[in-house]
Order: C-alpha cells, then sequence, then structure tokens
C-alpha cells in the first residue's frame, strides 16, 4: 500500500499523540508500505500564528491532500483530527476514486466536546468567528470510508452517533513503547500517589485539588508527585499550604527513561480524567506496577473494577478520596490491583497493532475497488 497520512498533532515521539502516529507510520513502513507523512508545519498556512488553527488546519489538510492525489498515486488517505472534515468532503467526491479515506482518530473531538460541555458552565460566543466545529467534525467522520479509534470507548460513541456501521469502525488499543513491556518490578512501593499530564479540565485536576487535600493530611506519610505539569506549573496556586512540603512537582520528563523510573516508584497512579481517547499514562503506570485509580474513560473504561483498576463511578469528589483511602488501607489490596494491571497491559504490542491496521486498510481497499468496479461495469 501507499498510504499519505496528515496530522493535526505534531510529529513529536514524546507527546502521546505524536507517538501514536508515528508509531503507526514506522509500522507499516517495517511491513513493506510506503507512508508519506505530513504534520502541521508542512499543510498549515501561516504556521506559527497562535490564531484560527482549525481553520488554517482545515483548509491545509484540504489543499495539501488534492495536491497530492492529483499529482500521484496513493491507496489510502489517512487523516488524523476532526479538521480533516473539509478534506474528506472532497477527496470522496473525486469521480471513480481508487483510494480509501480513512480517519485515524486520537480521540474524537465530537465525544470529548459532549463531555466538557455537561462538565462546564456554558460559555458565550464572543465572536462571528468563534464556531464550534463539532458539528462540522461529525459530517467528517460520516464522510469517511472507515474510523480507527485508539480505544473501544470511542468506537463505542461513533456507533451510538451513527458515524459509520460496525463493519467500518475499529478500535485498536494504542500499544506501549517496548521500553515499558517486561520489566522487572517490585510491587513494595514507598508511600506515593502519582499524577502524569497536562494541568487541564479535561484531566480532572478539579477533582485532584477538591480530594488529595484531606487525604495527604489524613495519612501524612504519603506524598503527591505530580509529573509533565509543564514549567509554569505552581503548586501553591492549587493545593493549600499546609500540604504544600508533601507535593513534589516535575514539569517534564522523558517517556522512555525518567517517566518509568519515576512510574516505579508511586504506590498508586491516579487518571481522573473527564475525557480520554485513550490515556496513555494509565496503561504506562500499570506496565510499571502501580495500583491505578482511573475514571471509566478511554483504555481505562474497558478495566476490570477492582481487580485491574479501581474505577471512579462519577468524577465527583469524595470519589477520588475514597478509592485512595481504600488502597491505603489496604496493602494487599493495593499489591492485588498492581500485580493484575501489570498484566493486563503486557498485551499492548505494536506488532499486534500494526497487523490489526494494516488487515483493516487492505479490506476495506478491497471492498471500496470492488464496489467501484461494479459501478464502472454497471456504466459501461
Amino acid at each position: 500500500m501507499r498510504v499519505l497520512t496528515l496530522s493535526n498533532s505534531p510529529l513529536d515521539a514524546s507527546l502521546g499523540s505524536g507517538y501514536v502516529i508515528l508509531g503507526y507510520a514506522d509500522g507499516l513502513r517495517a511491513r513493506g508500505h510506503e507512508v508519506d507523512l505530513l504534520g502541521p508545519p508542512d499543510y498549515e498556512p501561516l504556521h506559527g500564528l497562535a490564531r484560527g488553527i482549525r481553520y488554517k488546519q482545515a483548509l491545509g489538510m484540504a489543499a495539501a491532500s488534492v495536491r497530492r492525489v492529483a499529482r500521484e498515486a496513493y491507496d489510502v488517505l489517512e487523516f488524523y483530527g476532526g479538521e480533516a472534515w473539509l478534506a474528506i468532503s472532497l477527496l470522496t467526491r473525486v469521480p471513480g476514486r481508487r483510494f480509501l479515506v480513512v480517519c485515524h482518530s486520537n480521540g474524537l473531538e465530537t465525544h470529548c466536546a459532549q463531555v466538557m460541555r455537561g462538565a462546564e458552565e456554558p460559555v458565550a460566543l464572543q465572536h462571528w468567528y468563534q464556531v464550534r466545529h463539532e458539528a462540522l467534525f461529525a459530517w467528517g467522520f460520516r464522510g469517511a470510508d472507515a474510523i480507527v479509534t485508539v480505544a473501544q470507548y470511542d468506537r463505542d460513541y461513533a456507533l451510538r452517533r451513527g458515524y459509520k456501521t460496525s463493519r467500518q469502525v475499529i478500535a485498536i488499543d494504542n500499544p506501549l513503547p517496548e521500553a515499558f513491556l517486561g520489566l522487572q518490578v517490585d510491587f513494595e512501593r514507598g508511600p506515593v500517589i502519582g499524577y502524569c499530564g497536562s494541568w487541564l479540565p479535561r484531566k480532572g485536576v478539579d477533582l485532584i485539588q477538591r480530594d488529595i487535600p484531606p487525604l495527604l493530611r489524613e495519612f501524612p506519610a504519603w506524598r503527591l508527585v505530580l509529573v509533565g505539569v509543564g514549567s509554569g506549573f505552581r503548586a501553591e496556586e492549587h493545593f493549600p499550604a499546609d500540604v504544600l512540603p508533601q507535593i513534589s512537582v516535575i514539569p517534564y520528563a522523558d517517556r522512555e527513561t525518567d517517566l518509568r523510573s519515576l512510574y516505579q516508584s508511586f504506590a498508586i497512579a491516579i487518571v481522573p480524567s473527564l475525557y480520554e481517547s485513550f490515556g496513555l499514562s494509565a496503561a504506562e503506570a500499570m506496565a510499571c506496577g502501580c495500583a491505578l485509580v482511573a475514571t471509566r474513560v478511554g483504555f481505562s473504561a474497558g478495566a476490570r473494577d477492582g481487580e485491574d483498576a479501581l474505577l471512579l463511578h462519577e468524577p465527583v469528589s469524595p470519589s477520588l478520596y475514597g478509592a485512595l483511602k481504600s488502597l491505603i488501607d489496604d496493602e494487599g489490596l493495593r499489591e492485588r490491583i498492581a500485580r493484575a494491571g501489570y498484566r493486563r497491559v503486557q498485551s499492548l504490542l505494536w506488532d499486534d497493532a500494526i497487523t490489526v491496521i494494516e488487515s483493516a486498510y487492505l479490506c476495506w481497499l478491497a471492498e471500496l475497488r470492488a464496489a467501484e468496479s461494479s459501478v464502472d461495469i454497471r456504466r459501461s
């Protein structure tokens, strides 16, 4: 196959989305397929200008993909991001096309928007250009030939919304880096709770701010470590002064070196997100022997509550406090969950993921071309 991939995310392996996109491109190339990969700097007009990114990406993806298709032959056009709606609309109208158009989602933006609208106060739009893009994104998802999601959680949403049929939507759990698999871990850990991720409302940080301080007061030997929150994060702006001595902040950590060591120092990892397409930090923490406390989103939605992880029924206080207290009070439960979670993620292999997506693309492409050939025969 020859594949043209356009991504709305930076092609940076240190970022979750970039890691996934580059992993699939490299995996398909290793199988002998040709993959041309374009990131925002390659197609986005006025790249670097902070305003109107979704508009620029929609126009840039459309222009770049149409130009490529006009001069080169591709079997699959693969788009990451709802901003591909315009490109999809144009490409699927090409008469007699022989190429497949796929939305390979690192997170269905419409799903995230629906979840966040239910969690936040509505904000009035101040300007004409502040358009909510969900309708356009949904149009693109429906117009594509197929959708690939990174967890069953988003696939279920796509099917509920009627974007495609069950045959046209597949879910492939994000594989873990090889460096995270088969680790020798010590399940006896010090009293540390860890959080890894950006400090954003979508990540459930309000729940952390509400539930962690009373927990630290009740268990003064325990600490909270915040990783990857960025250099601008100040713990004193989010937590009371009396618990600050029990909180450590590590603004950045390299995924395949520092991050593994940090995870292996956590007894418990928390992922209280309101929405995750997958939530790579949950799987990484499990692979490093942490007991996971998480909401029922992304990869964690498929975990077995009380076995692989402790799952919060709702991301509301004091649910996080209660789950953490149960693991602190019951060391045996914490270790059983940590061991089961470790076993659960050992199957997240890149080779398996590439096999699934390769087979799906070849199957969908054959069906598309067979249907187009039938149309040509009827016309003749």
